[in-house]
């Protein structure tokens, strides 16, 4: 079974297109809005020291992660916003291995970012009174979230996926299998030759 929406005679940059595409103009929408939640959660736990927020954000975003990466991205939450947001704009499609590759950066990085919190908030104390203090042990999630936000802000509001470049890298080194067809890739910033 294909990963994304397999679209008969869709033709790509003058390519046949016979793989799963998704639309890239939803997931940018997608995209703004994780980062403009995650970036006011980010704010608040470092102001608020609110952990709180910052677990139920992150739960939030892991299984909207883990729904991307399984299932597709029509079944998340943030998927279905970001289609609905962009139902009137014409679709711009592109390959979906690359961002399914992407989501499971994603999937990583907020799986260890919910670790980090959630031992914080359950059993420990000094993440609370102090989040980046020296030697707290809060600020490797902040960094993870700061990462996390920057790669999201890439993808909304400048169309660039670090995850579909590291894809692109990774088949030129032969880590990863190339496929029988190189699928777009947004702005062809991650395009594989063949």
């Amino acid at each position: 079974m294909a990963y994304g929406k397999i679209i008969p005679g869709l033709i790509l940059e003058g390519e046949p297109a016979p793989y799963g595409v998704i639309n890239e103009r939803a997931v940018r929408a997608g995209a703004g809005l994780m980062f403009a939640i995650g970036f006011f959660t980010l704010m608040t736990m470092y102001f608020e020291r609110n952990l709180l927020l910052a677990f139920w954000v992150i739960l939030v975003f892991w299984i909207d992660f883990i729904l991307k990466v399984f299932i597709g991205p029509e079944i998340s939450l943030f998927g279905r916003i970001g289609k609905l947001l962009v139902k009137n704009q014409r679709p711009e499609y592109v390959g979906a291995i690359q961002k399914r590759f992407a989501w499971s950066i994603g999937l990583v990085m907020s799986s260890a970012v919910l670790g980090f919190i959630s031992y914080q908030l359950f059993f420990a104390t000094q993440c609370t009174q102090t989040v980046v203090g020296s030697g707290s042990n809060c600020i490797i999630p902040m960094i993870l979230c700061g990462i996390c936000l920057i790669f999201m802000w890439l993808e909304s509001a400048v169309g660039f996926c670090v995850g579909c470049v590291i894809y692109q890298w990774l088949v030129k080194r032969g880590v990863i299998k190339q496929k029988e067809f190189s699928p777009v890739c947004p702005g062809g910033v991650c395009s594989v030759e063949k």
